[in-house]
C-alpha cells in the first residue's frame, strides 16, 4: 500500500471509531438525563455548524466546523411541570447544561492548543438555578444560560445578568464513567454535593 492508501485506510478506521465513540456518549447522555429527572430542551454547537457547505474549504476551520459532537452543549430541563417551563420558571427549576469536552485544550473559552496526550476527555456538568422567579416571560436559553458565564468549576456564581439565578458545574473524566455501576455512583456523588452547594434536592 501506499502512503496515501495508508493515510485513507487510518481516516475510514477513524470515522468508525468516532461513530462508534458517539453512539457510546449518546447512551451515557441519555442515561445521566433520566437519572436527574430531567428532559431534553436544547443543544449549543460550539463550533459554529456552517448553514453552508459552500465556500467552505475557504475557512481555515472548516473541517473543525464540520464535527459537531466536539465540544457541544446538551442542555436539559428539570420544572415543576408547569406549562411552558423554558419560559416561566418556578423557584428550583434547573437547566442543566451537560458540555462534552472532547478536547479539553487549555481552558473553556480557549483554543485547543495542547498536545491531544496533554488534554482530556471529559462531561462538564453545570446546575442552573431558578432561586427567585421572575413573573413575565423569562427564556432559559438566551437570558440565563446565553448570559452566564460558566463559574468555577466546584463553586457556586450568582448569574451574571440575573441575580435570581445560581450555576454550579463540576467535571466528570470519561475514563472514569465505564459502566453502569460507575456511571450510578458518579451521578449519586455529584447531585449529592450540588445538592449541599445549592441547597436543594438535585
Amino acid at each position: 500500500m501506499t502512503t496515501i492508501d495508508n493515510a485513507l485506510l487510518d481516516v475510514r478506521k477513524a470515522y468508525r471509531l468516532l461513530a462508534d465513540y458517539q453512539q457510546r456518549v449518546l447512551e451515557l447522555l441519555g442515561f445521566i438525563r433520566e437519572e436527574l429527572g430531567a428532559t431534553h430542551y436544547h443543544q449549543h454547537y460550539r463550533n459554529k455548524m456552517p448553514r453552508s457547505l459552500d465556500r467552505l474549504e475557504r475557512s481555515d476551520d472548516g473541517g473543525q466546523r464540520l464535527l459537531p459532537f466536539n465540544d457541544v452543549s446538551f442542555l436539559w430541563l428539570r420544572d415543576h411541570g408547569q406549562e411552558d417551563p423554558a419560559h416561566f420558571h418556578r423557584k428550583g427549576d434547573l437547566l442543566i447544561d451537560v458540555w462534552v469536552r472532547s478536547d479539553t485544550g487549555n481552558g473553556a473559552d480557549e483554543e485547543n492548543e495542547q498536545a491531544a496526550e496533554d488534554s482530556s476527555s471529559e462531561l462538564r456538568i453545570y446546575f442552573f438555578q431558578c432561586v427567585e422567579p421572575k413573573e413575565e416571560s423569562h427564556n432559559w436559553y438566551y437570558q440565563v444560560w446565553s448570559n452566564t458565564d460558566y463559574p468555577p468549576l466546584g463553586e457556586v456564581a450568582v448569574c451574571d445578568d440575573n441575580p435570581g439565578y445560581r450555576a454550579y458545574g463540576e467535571a466528570l473524566s470519561l475514563a472514569d464513567l465505564v459502566d453502569e455501576a460507575s456511571v450510578r455512583a458518579a451521578i449519586a456523588a455529584l447531585r449529592q454535593r450540588a445538592s449541599e452547594k445549592l441547597d436543594q434536592a438535585i
